[in-house]
């Protein structure tokens, strides 16, 4: 195991420290979160399963797999797309007051 390895699985399954959370994003495959871009937290984005297509709004994109972890707010994105054959796990931890709000009516909203 890489020291990336074991910091993506601290990130991923361990308790976090006090102050911070964690969400858990399925995207199937072809679909999209939306995210506004005035919106996004200081989050560290981890892939777990599946194949990340982080989309700025200008149009160009940035591919990410497995264990790849992405500070979030330091892209300007416009969508994140799941472009694998099987489902996208994201898990995105960030500070207990901030929020991962995707747009309304995206993919994934409750």
């Amino acid at each position: 195991m890489t020291s990336d390895e074991s910091a993506c699985g601290a990130l991923v399954r361990r308790r976090l420290p006090e102050g911070f959370s964690r969400h858990v994003f399925e995207v199937a495959p072809g679909l999209a979160l939306e995210v506004e871009p005035d919106r996004v937290p200081d989050a560290v984005v981890v892939v777990e399963q599946g194949e990340l297509e982080l989309e700025c709004p200008a149009g160009t994109c940035g591919r990410f797999g497995p264990g790849s972890m992405i500070p979030i707010s330091r892209f300007p994105v416009a969508r994140l797309r799941n472009i694998g054959p099987g489902p996208l796990v994201l898990v995105a931890v960030l500070r207990a007051t901030d929020e991962f709000r995707p747009v309304a009516g995206s993919y994934g909203d409750s």
